[in-house]
């Protein structure tokens, strides 16, 4: 296999293990609802303190979208131990009515959306909201998804670094072209994401009031037509590109700031937007995964190991991103996002040789069970769509809805959750959860034996 000069480096060097280990925060939002399936009127459970204050679980837009926030994890197992912890704290802290709706798109909406209440936020926050209202439909910020933050790890740079001084006189020059294979691999291969993980066939009652599919498809959130995305789509074709276009989208009142820039990959810098590509990225956030409902935290162990796997791939392989790919691999998404939902995509030739070159990238890195088996439950899903999410969706829809479904799936993932609770230590302002530090907040809530929910068990 024909790796890049940095891939090639990297295996020199023995530092395939530390890339896989990249560093990953992972935020999941999730509507409260009643378990009648209608949006929860109830405030920000209290027992969770102030959700300004609260560093790890908060709402989003809306008073019933809950946002759950995990500390930087080191490898898979950490990342969902942290999302469980903070997913089974939420669950502990709601009234005995409500549960956490495990879908992408929402319940059904009221008839009058000037009903549902946005969230108690800062007043610059509020000012940004209610910019953005008076600029979309609001039923375009209620889908909810999987978010994850990735960054590197010190240690890999560092050695990296030493070894590139000339072609990367700086280590910021060196994170940019890294986060920039990384960046062109997601973008060009989000079609794959949405048909592996697409999970939105339908959408439930008023939430569409124009035109819709006449059929369920694979992912609803993830089509441009359909999803929270801006007009304004960006560049990604380099760190520089991106800041560039963002500014001056901001400059022509494209969008009020980079918050409103809905795509599928969004660039940051703790120093700011202004300056980014001298500076250097810190983290990438990756925002095209639906929820997963086949799992109590809304994304599966294996799912995470397939990202950190792709990763791994995109900075290893060659990339060879000109700037119409973007405009390419948005057409091929938006085309894969509608295709009906149990349907063989019509990129399964191209879904299979990337898969088996992954497959080959695996066994020639000699990476771990748990990846080779993660790749091979993945390659079937490729062979059979009816085991892909959205077909298994597809088989429970009735009557047009998902609602029956979603509950009975909610309430087991809550029973579990309580019990579990019953037996742990959970965030709660009586331990003063929203001000812990890290290392305290570490060894009262992580550090315990978090067990969360995949139902089925392994991927059919």
């Amino acid at each position: 296999m024909d790796l890049s000069d940095l891939g090639k480096l990297i295996l020199e060097q023995d530092l395939e293990t530390t890339l896989m280990d990249v560093n990953m925060g992972i935020e999941v939002e999730m509507h409260r609802v009643f378990k009648n399936g209608k949006f929860t009127t109830r405030d920000f459970p209290e027992e969770l303190g102030d959700q300004q204050q609260n560093s790890h679980i908060k709402n989003d837009f809306f008073n019933a979208q809950s946002e759950v926030i995990t500390p930087t994890a080191g490898n898979a197992a950490e990342s969902i131990r942290y999302l469980t912890a903070l997913n089974h704290t939420l669950r502990a802290s709601l009234n005995a009515d409500e549960l956490l709706w495990p879908l992408s798109l929402p319940p059904k909406l009221p008839t009058d959306l000037s009903t549902i209440k946005m969230a108690q936020v800062t007043a610059e926050k509020a000012q940004y909201y209610q910019g953005w209202l008076q600029r979309h439909d609001i039923r375009r910020a209620l889908p909810t998804g999987v978010h994850v933050n990735i960054s590197f790890n010190h240690a890999l740079i560092d050695s990296l670094h030493a070894y590139t001084l000339t072609k990367y006189p700086t280590k910021a020059a060196l994170q940019n072209v890294l986060f920039e294979k990384i960046i062109h691999g997601f973008v060009t291969y989000r079609w794959l994401l949405t048909y592996l993980f697409g999970a939105a066939p339908v959408a439930e009652e008023n939430y569409y009031t124009n035109s819709t599919p006449s059929y369920p498809v694979r992912s609803l959130r993830s089509s441009r037509q359909y999803g929270l995305f801006s007009d304004y789509r960006g560049n990604y074709t380099s760190v520089s590109d991106y800041e560039q276009s963002i500014l001056a989208a901001i400059k022509n009142h494209e969008i009020q700031n980079e918050s409103e820039f809905h795509g599928p990959i969004r660039l940051k810098s703790t120093q700011g937007l202004q300056g980014m590509s001298q500076n250097g990225l810190d983290y990438i956030e990756l925002r095209m995964l639906d929820l997963d409902p086949s799992s109590s935290i809304g994304i599966r162990s294996s799912t995470v190991r397939f990202i950190r796997l792709l990763i791994m791939y995109f900075v290893m392989m060659p990339d060879d991103w000109v700037e119409s790919d973007q405009q390419l691999a948005e057409e091929m998404n938006e085309s894969v996002a509608l295709e009906p939902a149990k349907s063989m995509t019509q990129y399964q030739d191209l879904a299979l040789t990337f898969m088996e070159n992954l497959a080959q990238f695996v066994s020639d890195v000699g990476l771990s069970t748990k990846v080779k088996n993660t790749v091979r439950e993945l390659y079937q899903r490729v062979v059979n769509p009816n085991t892909t999410l959205s077909a298994q969706l597809y088989d429970l829809i009735d009557n047009g809805s998902l609602v029956n479904y979603a509950i009975t799936r909610a309430q087991m993932y809550q029973d579990v959750a309580i019990e579990q609770a019953a037996h742990l230590r959970v965030y709660k302002k009586s331990v003063d959860g929203q001000t812990m530090r890290a290392e305290v907040l570490k060894t009262t809530l992580f550090d315990q034996p978090w067990r969360h929910v995949e139902y089925p068990s392994e991927i059919e």
